[in-house]
Formats: structure tokens, sequence, C-alpha cells
């Protein structure tokens, strides 16, 4: 077992047996209420069974169209029938969605219940539970109502990720690159080695990766300034994800935001904040380990929505997280929208060259 101690949520790594038991002990919960989507609930959740007892499960559909305040209502209303105390713990057990939704409804919950994430996605290992971010989509806005809360604990197990489908694991890598990109030339230097999915060291990975958001977290925990930095991608990939959310194609958000890394890339370099030379390494890492496949962009205009209705947006303008070197990234960027329709053309054209 490896352990990241942080005054922002203890994050261990190991397998989920023992170890998991006597840190949840510790807690001494009056009882354990599980939230999982119904994969996790299958798939994952009888494996923690085997050391804990879960009081309690609640299962919500997967997908990131049921990070509603209607599934935070069936929640509540779940924990209020198993008749959940103040001392009771919450574990969220799956990928992103899970960890933002039930972290999120924890929070509220007779105004604040503990809550612990076991991630089952790469995703969520490397990124939705760790930082204490959660929150609901709402209005089509991706996680529009949240709110900062500490979990208890979070458990990584990377055997989980034996579950996973080639395109979830893409998914999560995609933030594991945005963390070398933005802070660790480390990371990055293994990563430029790395060729296949399928024989990578996830361990070593969660090493390297998990170190550069808890690093950051703790020197602004509130989205201040540095925090900004893990919105690498994030602009035009919310607004991209946003945009398919209600069709019948819907982006993952590991897609979505490895558009948004390649077209922001694009704007850092023709903004002359990101050297030629260094765009033209990271394009091709990206290719090479996220594989983004070809996908029928929506012009500017039709995402200028959800561009507006970003977050990140003060005094009327959306501040960009771009890289300025690789392993090192500035932020409260204005970037002009010839820039960002250019970067979209751009990115129609190089996905169509590469498919």
């Amino acid at each position: 077992m490896k352990s990241f101690p942080s005054t922002y949520g203890d994050i261990y790594s190991g397998e989920a047996g023992e170890g998991l038991r006597k840190a949840i002990e510790v807690l001494s919960p009056s009882k354990i209420i599980a939230i999982a989507d119904s994969h996790t609930a299958g798939l994952c959740l009888p494996l923690l069974e085997n050391f804990i007892h879960i009081s309690h499960v609640i299962v919500i559909p997967p997908g990131d169209q049921y990070k509603t305040i209607e599934s935070c209502q069936k929640i509540w209303t779940e924990m209020l029938k198993s008749e959940a105390d103040r001392s009771c713990l919450v574990l969220n057990i799956g990928g992103g969605m899970i960890c933002d939704l039930g972290g999120y409804a924890a929070s509220c919950f007779k105004r604040g219940v503990r809550f612990g994430h076991i991630p089952t996605s790469l995703l969520a290992m490397t990124d939705a539970s760790i930082g204490g971010k959660t929150g609901i989509n709402h209005e089509g806005y991706k996680n529009l109502i949240g709110r900062f809360e500490i979990p208890s604990l979070t458990w990584i197990d990377t055997n989980f990720l034996r579950t996973l489908p080639t395109q979830e694991l893409s998914d999560g890598m995609a933030e594991v690159v945005k963390h070398a990109i933005i802070g660790s030339p480390e990371l990055w230097n293994w990563l430029s080695n790395a060729d296949d999915l399928s024989d990578m060291d996830w361990d070593h990975i969660i090493s390297l990766s998990v170190p550069v958001k808890q690093r950051i977290v703790e020197q602004d925990p509130f989205e201040k300034g540095l925090r900004k930095t893990l919105n690498f991608g994030h602009t035009i990939g919310h607004a991209l994800e946003s945009y398919f959310l209600p069709g019948t194609q819907p982006l993952s958000h590991g897609r979505a935001i490895t558009l948004g890394m390649m077209a922001e890339s694009r704007i850092a370099e023709q903004m002359g904040i990101l050297k030629t030379e260094e765009f033209n390494v990271i394009i091709p890492l990206i290719m090479r380990l996220l594989r983004p496949s070809e996908v029928t962009l929506p012009a500017l205009d039709a995402l200028q929505h959800w561009l507006q209705g970003d977050k990140k947006k003060v005094k009327g303008i959306v501040g960009y997280s771009l890289p300025d070197r690789i392993g090192s990234c500035t932020w409260d960027i204005k970037v002009e929208e010839k820039y960002m329709a250019e970067s979209l053309n751009w990115l129609s054209i190089h996905l169509k060259a590469s498919s």
C-alpha cells in the first residue's frame, strides 16, 4: 500500500482489502452506504463486500446525463429510508460521475455527512476523486452546481482497471496527459516512451500523476490561481461535451477533453504562448496515446452558448488555461474569437487527415 497524505483528503493506493477495512474502521461509521452505477454495482461492489459491511446500496444509471439534481433526490430519499445519520459514511464506488454526484449528495444530506471515494476508472483515479470538488450538471452545463468538500478517504485499487474497455482507459489517460503537460516533465518523459494502453504499469502512472494534482490543490484549494491550470483542455472540452450530450452519440468526458487539449494547445501556439516546436511534440503524443477518432465538430457559433456559460467566466470574460511549455501552464488568458475559430478548423482538418 502507498499513501499520499494530504490536508485535503488522504489518498491510498493498493489492493482494496484489509487495508481499506482498517482505514474505514478508524472513521467508526454508524453504517456504510454505497453509491454506485449499475456497472460498478455488478462488477466492483462484490469485491469490496468481502472486506467491509455495506448496509445499503444506491444504484444510479451510468452516464453523465444522470449527474443531476434528480439523481441527488433519489440518493437523499434512499438515505432517509436507510435511516442514515450524520455519523454514517457514504462510499462512492465508480467513475468520475459517481464521485462528483455522490460527494455532492453526501455534502448536502443533513448539512453534510462523511464520504469516501473508491474510484474504479482511470479518469476517477487520477482526477475526479482528488481535490475535493463535487458537483452536478444543470441545464446542460457541466458541474454548474457543486461544492468543495474534502473526502474522508480515497482508495485507489488499479485492479479495477481490468474491468474497463480500452476506450475507458483512453478517457482516463486524457487527464494523465494533461497532468504531464501542465505540471510534470517527469511524467511527460515517461509517457513519451509509452506506446500501448494494454501494456501500462498503472501503479507507476498513479504514483506520478496523483502528486501533480495533489500538489496543485494543496497550494490553491479553492481555485483562485494555480488550480486553474487543471482546467487546461476543459474550456473547449466541456463546451463540446455539453453540445453533444443531448444527442444520440454523446462525447465521453475523456474524449471531449482530448479534443479540448488539442484545440487549446493550438490556440497557445497561435498566440505565441507555446513554442511551435513544443506544440509539434504535444500533438503527436496525444494522437499516439489517446487516439482521438474523427468527429464532426460544430462551428464556433454553435459552441458559444456553452462557452459563455462556462463557470470560469468572470466579468464577461472566460479565462483559458494554456500551456506555455511542457510541464508548465498559465491561466486567466483572454482568447479572441479568431483563435478559437481557427483552432476548431485546424482540429477538424487534423482529425480527418489522421483517420
